[in-house]
């Protein structure tokens, strides 16, 4: 009596196997390829999008972390009031700063880092292979207080950017964001005023 009522239950499941898994299985199959194929081709537009900003040396970098060099706080979270426009003829910087200013400033209630430097020296350094797309190392000058930074942006493939700067007598901050286009014509960032 057991044996004829599992054979049944065999052949329904081998059958099931046999003709409806196959016709599920190649549609699921195809829903992945679409998705990796989408995926690839965002990655592909982000990174000619970052391969433009290299070249025009004309970008906005939009921090939405800083990693601080505070005991007891070791990074904070930015809103978008903040942000570092770059093109060949200036660069317009107003991020917070976190740390100890070593020497005094023209105004001590604005940040060290909220400036605007005319004539920037700008390099970019491209790399060939890997999930880091390049380099670009900014000097600059800022001619109120008599300070000079050094920006170092760090560019991913994902268009994810890390900026360090360095300023005279500051420490230095790291901060984490996001690299954009800034098309010819439009002004640079929100302009702090040079004073």
């Amino acid at each position: 009596m057991k044996t004829r009522s599992f054979f049944p239950t065999l052949l329904l499941g081998l059958l099931f196997v046999l003709l409806v898994l196959p016709h599920a299985l190649p549609a699921s199959a195809g829903r992945n390829n679409d998705r990796k194929t989408r995926r690839a081709e965002q990655a592909a537009a982000t990174a000619r999008s970052v391969d433009s900003i290299l070249r025009s040396e004309r970008f906005l970098f939009v921090p939405n972390r800083v990693v601080t060099q505070i005991t007891g706080i070791p990074y904070a979270n930015l809103n978008t009031y903040y942000e570092v426009a770059v093109t060949p003829d200036s660069l317009v910087c107003s991020l917070p700063y976190y740390g100890y200013v070593y020497n005094t400033i023209y105004n001590p209630d604005r940040s060290p880092f909220f400036f605007t430097a005319p004539d920037p020296a700008i390099r970019v350094e491209n790399l060939p292979a890997g999930k880091q797309k390049g380099w670009i190392v900014i000097g600059a000058h800022e001619r109120s207080n008599h300070r000079s930074y050094i920006l170092t942006f760090e560019i991913f493939d994902t268009g994810e950017t890390s900026l360090t700067i360095q300023g005279s007598g500051t420490q230095h901050l790291q901060f984490l964001g996001t690299l954009q286009p800034l098309p010819a014509g439009e002004p640079a960032a929100n302009r702090p005023e040079i004073r």
